[in-house]
């Protein structure tokens, strides 16, 4: 194996998984910024950060090893040369909301470089700058806004076979967030190497937008890709083209799925992910719009072709046998319940191992129809960390996976 990712499914058993406890980011999240920021509400901060640990301790239980984001980055850091070290700093400074003039950056460069490690700078990068922080008054209290969606680790990048997508985000708010993961990616030893089929680094291509949440890998053939508000059809064909150009890439074929934008809706995997072998959890709000386009990678012009297809016989066409499908609320749920578990999240779990899926306890409902289909739900209290609009697969990115066998 060429390099440490490993993902050529959704529910091979979970070995490495990346993740970030918040911090003081999710503090500095004012009611007057929430749409910006793509909050529903304040968070109740020490409570969110009790919920998310709590999540952490489930993967652990589960034998599987999470790393943080922070440690992560902090240990590339460590061991990069002054000059590169610098050259990060200046990344993030260039990348600052709002744009800082000189003097406010010299004062802002000195207050992260006087950090007491490598850790709590870059916590400190995440979490913003105050004017009390660094001596200055001024009206609004941040000098730099803060990233409060970064326990959100599946959007920057993905993990795609043994290989990543480096995202290009489409909100202002969330952008500078991949800072770390080019960070990670262009010079952790265990991590330089990987292949990137899509590289929002580089700045000589306009590719169009992706975010992790759209992105599914079904089996070692297939890419599912959420065609929606926050990923476009030029970034799945930029995607396309790059793997199709990998001689060590085996993904034959695109599926790409439509999510319209609708509240709480921003990704595919708000609206269906796969659980197990043959099962699979959807809401039924998505049937109405439902669209699909194939890409074959195995032919030398590379075209999005719309299908006409139901949702079972497109799952059918991917797995090779018939699908089981769990909507969200259980059978028979009624608009008010299939609303209500949308919002918080309901489809989206985590697959530890198949069958076996870890998520929100407040999806009461969703969690009993999981169970009745012969699904393990492992729960976890999330009433803070759901008002940022996301579960347990929005907040975490793995690493690897075992492969399923043949």
């Amino acid at each position: 194996m060429r390099n440490n990712i490993n993902n050529y499914s959704e529910i091979g058993a979970l070995k490495e998984v990346l993740v970030h406890t918040p911090g003081d980011e999710i503090r500095r999240i004012s009611p007057e910024r929430l749409d910006e920021l793509l909050f529903s509400a304040v968070l109740e901060p020490d409570e969110a950060i009790k919920e998310h640990k709590a999540f952490c301790k489930i993967l652990e239980d589960s034998g599987v090893k999470v790393i943080q984001l922070s440690d992560l980055a902090a240990e590339t850091y460590d061991q990069l040369d002054d000059k590169t070290k610098d050259q990060f700093i200046e990344e993030w400074l260039d990348q600052s909301e709002p744009k800082l003039n000189k003097e406010l950056r010299e004062k802002v460069k000195k207050f992260i470089v006087s950090s007491k490690n490598s850790k709590e700078m870059i916590r400190r990068m995440m979490s913003g700058v105050l004017a009390e922080e660094i001596g200055i008054k001024q009206e609004k209290a941040l000098v730099v806004d803060p990233m409060p969606n970064l326990y959100f680790t599946r959007d920057p990048f993905a993990s795609i076979g043994n290989g990543i997508s480096l995202n290009s985000m489409k909100y202002a708010t969330r952008r500078r967030e991949v800072i770390f993961s080019k960070l990670i990616f262009s010079h952790h030893p265990k991590y330089k190497n990987t292949p990137r089929f899509f590289d929002s680094s580089d700045s000589n291509k306009s590719q169009g937008t992706i975010e992790g949440g759209d992105i599914f890998i079904y089996n070692e053939k297939t890419l599912v890709i959420g065609n929606s508000e926050r990923t476009n059809h030029e970034a799945i064909l930029s995607i396309a083209k790059n793997i199709k150009n990998d001689p060590e890439c085996k993904f034959e074929k695109i599926i790409a799925i439509n999510v319209p934008p609708m509240p709480n809706l921003m990704h595919l995997d708000t609206w269906l992910t796969m659980l197990d072998h043959n099962k699979f959890l959807y809401s039924p709000n998505m049937l109405s719009v439902l669209k699909f386009w194939e890409l074959d990678l195995t032919k030398n012009d590379l075209k999005m072709v719309e299908k006409n297809s139901s949702l079972k016989d497109m799952l059918k066409s991917i797995i090779g046998e018939e699908p089981i499908l769990i909507p969200i609320a259980g059978k028979n749920a009624n608009e008010i319940d299939i609303n209500i578990e949308t919002h918080f999240d309901g489809t989206n779990y985590l697959v530890i191992t198949p069958g076996v899926v870890v998520g929100y306890d407040r999806n009461v409902k969703t969690a009993k129809a999981l169970t009745e289909a012969g699904i393990k739900v492992l729960t976890f209290e999330g009433n803070q960390l759901s008002l940022g609009m996301g579960s347990a697969r929005c907040m975490s990115m793995p690493l690897y996976r075992e492969n399923l066998k043949k």
